[in-house]
């Protein structure tokens, strides 16, 4: 593969992560900024894509096609690494970004959805876990680090919630905490992409 071909990769997956994270963060706070009545102490995200709220369509067409955004990175992403362990990771990321995806296809009070949604928060954990302790073995100890920690705080977050009932009845802040763990190790390889392509060195 000729460098000018790979850089090209490279710029390919940072602008697959950069909108996926754009559209699905976007359209999830623009939900909130829609609904005074929402509270992330009170209230599950999915609340917003509940049907018959006016904020549905806007939440539920972020889920839809971030995740399908976020599906197309990851395969992208998968294309340039040859690290079993993070291949690994990937494998399982793919899926949670099928099942986030599937959250907006089945929003609240589907039945469905109170089996997809828990599976994204469980895949995105364990995907980002793995491929952080694939990071430090690879000789990435700063970024892996930071997803290991990530995903340990993820647990946290809900241990603390299903434990004290900390900060409320609703699920949003342990909800929130996954979401953005997984946007940051988007946005992370999508910067560490392009930087990758500007320098003519396409590996992550």
């Amino acid at each position: 593969m000729s460098t000018s071909r790979g850089a090209a990769r490279e710029r390919l997956v940072a602008g697959l992560g950069l909108a996926a994270v754009a559209v699905s963060l976007g359209g999830i706070f623009t939900a909130v900024a829609l609904a005074p009545w929402f509270s992330f102490f009170r209230d599950a995200l999915s609340n917003l894509g509940e049907l018959g709220r006016p904020t549905a369509p806007v939440f539920n067409g972020a889920l839809l096609v971030g995740g399908a955004l976020g599906a197309g990175f990851v395969v992208a992403v998968w294309s340039r690494t040859d690290d079993g362990l993070r291949g690994a990771a990937l494998a399982v990321l793919l899926l949670a970004v099928v099942f986030m995806a599937l959250t907006g296809a089945f929003p609240l009070p589907d039945p469905l959805h109170f089996a997809v949604a828990p599976l994204f928060f469980l895949l995105l954990t364990l995907g980002l876990f793995v491929w952080g302790a694939g990071d430090y073995a690879a000789g990435r100890p700063a970024r892996g680090g930071a997803f290991v920690v990530a995903a340990v705080l993820h647990v946290v977050s809900w241990v603390w919630w299903l434990l004290l009932g900390w900060p409320g009845p609703g699920v949003a802040v342990p909800e929130l905490v996954g979401s953005l763990s997984l946007a940051a190790w988007t946005l992370w390889l999508s910067v560490d992409a392009y930087r990758a392509s500007r320098l003519d060195r396409p590996r992550l």
